[in-house]
């Protein structure tokens, strides 16, 4: 068995790993978008390196698009096999990936329209439209948690809740050849734990090898409080003694449910008076119905906070924004509110003009939930610049920027230890790190090393033999 590391080998995205068996049977493990090498320009046959006719099986350990992303590609490119997941990450999933065709296609339209006629050829087409999303949709095969999926007489995975994402797995797979059982562990994303709505990560057992994510190899949060005695602060701070608007730029899944749940918890704790709270993302509005849907993926706080409200999500005083004319209003909108959108990094999306609109206004609060990676507006409001070029309009910043990692969907360096080393205490004798930039995963490798574990940081395709 070779297992060969096509994405997110010292880097974040991209995630996208082969396991080639001795008959020659080829699985992927997840198929993800490569965002710090953009998109590929055209529906190029060098989009991946193999040919996806040759694919067998899929296995997608969740919905994010840098997991996802390039499945309607490969699809499109000729892959014929199951697409396996859980249920909830092929729903999220379906949405994730119509979403991505539509921002593809939008740009390209922008970018074709803002192109001289010679050079319209040259402008980067979109890697695929929503027949192709629809074409993928139509191959995925759902599996349960704990419960062994028989791919074929050599292989059985079983899909371990990670944590991370309603419906997030981990993938334990185990391979018959010649006559001996090797078994092969994917943490995919991880979860912290203690996160709201779903429960901790299962740490893998019996595994001979292990490919764990790194994104926090060498950083620790810093937040200390509980996510309520987080978001009451800052609603405080902002909405009741100054009477101002806190905006929160947040991923439409997963990080957004995180917060209007905490809200909700606090609303119903009759903590925060009658502040209304604007959720203004339309993905995140239909993820929002998976998370109500799937009451067996609750851990139990979220679980008992349903049986006893009816609703995780749904409370006086939230307003869920379907259409653009909605948005529009908000922006005329002046009461203390609370003003929750997409995209999390403040790249692109509505999150924008609200952070447009309110940038220089000193009673506002601009309240990053999470990471920003260099470069991003999020990176750049969070250095402190007196000014920001937004939207081809320069504005100055008044408005009070803070940031906190309470909501983190990712395991922080102890975390992450923790889960190798208990791994390894349990007889994994192969470790492989991925899903995370040079820096963190080199304070994770040789933090291992001092405890005798041996870690891995996979190039870009490079194969290693099991």
């Amino acid at each position: 068995m070779k297992i060969t590391f096509l994405g997110a080998a010292q880097q974040v995205t991209g995630s996208m790993h082969l396991v080639t068996l001795q008959s020659g049977y080829n699985i992927l493990i997840d198929c993800g978008m490569d965002y710090e090498l953009k998109r590929n320009p055209t529906f190029k046959e060098d989009i991946f390196p193999f040919n996806p006719a040759d694919i067998d099986a899929l296995i997608l350990t969740h919905a994010h698009i840098d997991h996802s992303g390039n499945i309607p590609s490969l699809v499109y490119q000729g892959f014929k096999g199951s697409i396996i997941c859980t249920a909830a990450t092929a729903e999220l999933t379906e949405y994730l990936l119509y979403d991505s065709a539509n921002i593809q296609l939008m740009e390209y339209r922008k970018a074709l329209g803002n192109a001289k006629k010679t050079k319209r050829n040259n402008v980067p087409k979109p890697l695929y439209m929503a027949s192709q999303v629809k074409d993928s949709v139509n191959q995925f095969v759902t599996a349960n948690f704990n419960k062994p999926f028989t791919i074929n007489n050599e292989v059985k995975i079983t899909l371990i809740e990670a944590g991370h994402l309603l419906g997030a797995a981990s993938v334990k797979m185990e391979v018959q050849e010649n006559g001996v059982t090797k078994t092969i562990g994917f943490t995919g994303d991880l979860g912290r734990s203690n996160s709201k709505l779903i429960n901790d990560a299962t740490i893998l057992s019996g595994i001979d090898t292990l490919v764990s994510e790194c994104t926090y190899g060498g950083r620790k949060h810093k937040v200390t409080l509980s996510a309520e005695d987080e978001m009451l602060h800052y609603i405080t701070t902002t909405c009741i003694d100054i009477r101002g608007r806190l905006v929160i730029p947040a991923f439409s899944v997963g990080r957004t449910q995180s917060i209007v749940f905490t809200i909700n918890q606090l609303k119903q704790k009759g903590l925060i008076p009658n502040v209304k709270i604007f959720v203004d993302s339309p993905l995140a509005i239909r993820s929002t119905d998976v998370y109500e849907k799937h009451k067996e993926l609750l851990n139990p706080e979220a679980f008992a906070f349903q049986q006893q409200y009816g609703s995780l999500l749904e409370f006086e005083d939230v307003e869920y924004l379907t259409d653009y004319k909605h948005h529009e209003a908000l922006m005329y909108y002046t009461d203390p509110c609370v003003i929750i959108s997409a995209a999390g990094m403040v790249e692109g999306g509505r999150i924008q003009e609200h952070i447009m609109n309110n940038i220089e206004n000193p009673f506002s609060t601009i309240l990053i939930s999470g990471f920003c990676a260099e470069g991003t507006f999020g990176h750049k409001l969070l250095n402190g610049q007196p000014t920001i070029h937004i939207k081809n309009k320069v504005k100055r910043v008044f408005a009070k920027i803070a940031s906190t990692d309470i909501f983190s969907s990712h395991p922080d360096c102890d975390e992450i230890f923790n889960y190798i080393n208990h791994t390894h205490e349990n007889g994994c004798k192969n470790v492989f790190l991925v899903h995370g930039d040079l820096t963190q995963m080199t304070a994770m490798r040789d933090r291992l090393g001092k405890e005798n574990i041996k870690a891995e940081m996979p190039y870009q395709g490079q194969s290693f033999e099991l």
